[in-house]
């Protein structure tokens, strides 16, 4: 029926009052429970003023006693009489908002457990995202996101396709975007699948959910996906460069004058950077980059620092000059920190260790008097089993400064 003013009015009169705010409610709980008002109801600690109200529904003397009752086939019947034509389920969705039911409540549980199980299947693709998955479902991160279990399913099955296409190796997030989902600005920050798709790439990189601008992007960069192809840089010395670009004539430029060149995704992305050298060092911290530059200059040997997690240019830097000919040899910090990144670039570009295995982490630690202790767990060292071993035994962190002069020692006899 149409519900005009004075009709809704007159209901309210009838069934809206504070005297009937009991009945309405249970009407209204029995209705998302049962889908239908049959039976009866019943106030065992009715007041007064409630019992009177019931009377006034049924036009009857009101009943001694502390409990009120009422038949809901009689209350719909009388509400169809007059103040109601359409009835008491009508009545009660007029007055309280549209009523979920059973059924419908069913049927919505159901689509929402399907949502989480397509969002599990990110755990299939990496199963270390199985923290993420748990903590979204406890905080009900999809049904906040969104309106409905059809948008939540259709935003985790977007989810999973990001989860299949991770680690990218340099893939500008643009990119990475339209090559999945059809546009350019789908991973933007802004945009509900770009805030959830954040967090996803800060948990597959063992990091904490990203809270500004600076983590979002370090999330993406320890997946491999340049965020823009400026900001993603590697440092680099000894580089002979060439001819052949730009970029190859600055990096011989740079060599020439015993300067580190700091090389930009995008440069790495269009120019050829030149002679690749048999030999390349790679090491974790800029400090050594540093040292060797004053110490060797001109004569400096090719060394590129991966500086913590290995972003897109780094990988993309490495994977040029491994495609070259180059081999690597790589030294980091030891502690679990220093390992993970270890791994990390094993899983990217082969490398083989320098001065970063048991023997030398064991000469270390004997030789070293102030090394602090670290926490977390090593993991595995696939390149230097034991090596794992002796850091859960010795547990002291040995960075790169604190070996400096025999990273320069092996740099002097390259």
């Amino acid at each position: 029926m149409s519900e005009d003013a004075p009709q809704l009015e007159r209901l309210r009169r009838v069934l809206g009052t504070p005297d009937t705010a009991w009945l309405l409610n249970r009407l209204r709980t029995r209705l998302e429970q049962k889908g239908s008002l049959t039976g009866t109801v019943t106030n065992q600690s009715a007041s007064t003023a409630e019992r009177i109200a019931v009377s006034r529904l049924f036009g009857k003397p009101v009943r001694t006693g502390s409990s009120a009752t009422v038949s809901l086939e009689m209350l719909d019947a009388q509400l169809r009489r007059g103040a109601w034509p359409d009835g008491l389920e009508s009545a009660v969705v007029a007055l309280t908002g549209p009523v979920i039911g059973p059924d419908e409540r069913r049927a919505e549980r159901a689509a929402w457990d399907e949502t989480s199980r397509v969002l599990r299947q990110v755990t299939g693709v990496h199963p270390q995202l199985a923290h993420w998955v748990e903590q979204a479902e406890r905080m009900g991160t999809l049904k906040r996101a969104v309106r409905t279990p059809a948008e939540a399913r259709r935003l985790a099955g977007q989810l999973v396709m990001l989860a299949k296409a991770l680690p990218a190796e340099g893939e500008v997030l643009g990119v990475l975007a339209a090559r999945l989902f059809g546009h350019a600005h789908a991973l933007d920050p802004k945009t509900t699948l770009g805030a959830l798709a954040a967090g996803l790439a800060a948990a597959l990189g063992g990091r904490r959910g990203p809270s500004s601008a600076h983590d979002r992007r370090e999330a993406w960069r320890a997946c491999g996906v340049v965020v823009d192809d400026l900001s993603s840089t590697v440092i680099a010395l000894g580089l002979p460069g060439g001819d052949s670009s730009p970029t190859a004539r600055a990096l011989a430029a740079l060599s020439d004058s015993g300067q580190p060149a700091v090389l930009t995704y995008r440069q790495l992305a269009v120019d050829d950077i030149g002679v690749c050298p048999r030999v390349v060092w790679v090491c974790e911290n800029p400090a050594v980059v540093a040292a060797a530059a004053d110490r060797f200059r001109r004569s400096a040997p090719a060394l590129v620092c991966v500086n913590g997690q290995p972003g897109a240019a780094v990988v993309r830097l490495l994977t040029r000059l491994v495609k070259g000919g180059s081999g690597l040899r790589y030294h980091g910090d030891f502690d679990a920190g220093g390992i993970s990144i270890a791994r990390t670039l094993a899983r990217t570009v082969p490398w083989v260790p320098w001065r970063f295995d048991e023997k030398h982490y064991r000469a270390a630690c004997a030789a070293g008097e102030s090394f602090s202790r670290f926490t977390g767990t090593v993991g595995e060292t696939p390149w230097d089993p034991g090596l794992s071993a002796a850091m859960h035994e010795f547990r002291l962190r040995v960075e790169e400064e604190s070996v400096l002069h025999e990273l320069l020692d092996d740099l002097t006899d390259h």
